[in-house]
C-alpha cells in the first residue's frame, strides 16, 4: 500500500484515538497538504514539534491497525463480498430450478451490503 494512501486510510479509521495535537498535525499535513512550517505557525509550536507529533501519530495509527485490524478486515470482507456476488450471478445465470423469491432476497442483501459497509 502506498504510504500516503495507507496513512489516509489509518486516519479515516483511527484519528479520533489520537491526541488532539497529533490529530491536528496529521490532518493538516496529510488531508490539507500544509507544510511543516505552516502547521507550526498555525499551531504555535516548533517545526520539530510538528514533525514529532506526525511521527508519533503515525506510529500510534499503525499500532491501532496492528491490534484492531479494521482496515485489513475491511479489504478482506470487500473481496469476499465481490466473490459472493460473482458466484451468485453465475448461479443465477446457470440454474433453472430455484426459488425466485429466495434468490431475490439473497440478491438484495448481497448487492446492498456495499452501502452498509461504507465508512
Amino acid at each position: 500500500m502506498d504510504d500516503i494512501f495507507k496513512i489516509n486510510m489509518l486516519l479515516i479509521y483511527y484519528k479520533n484515538l489520537l491526541s488532539e495535537r497529533q490529530k491536528k498535525c496529521l490532518e493538516m499535513y496529510y488531508e490539507y497538504d500544509y507544510s511543516l512550517n505552516e502547521i507550526a505557525d498555525l499551531l504555535n509550536i516548533s517545526k520539530q514539534g510538528v514533525s514529532d507529533n506526525i511521527k508519533r501519530g503515525i506510529e500510534n495509527l499503525s499500532e491501532y491497525e496492528d491490534k484492531l485490524k479494521m482496515i485489513n478486515n475491511r479489504f478482506k470482507n470487500d473481496k469476499k463480498l465481490e466473490d459472493l456476488k460473482s458466484l451468485f450471478l453465475k448461479f443465477e445465470e446457470n440454474s433453472k430450478d430455484y426459488d425466485q423469491e429466495t434468490l431475490n432476497k439473497i440478491k438484495e442483501i448481497l448487492f446492498n451490503m456495499e452501502v452498509e459497509n461504507d465508512i
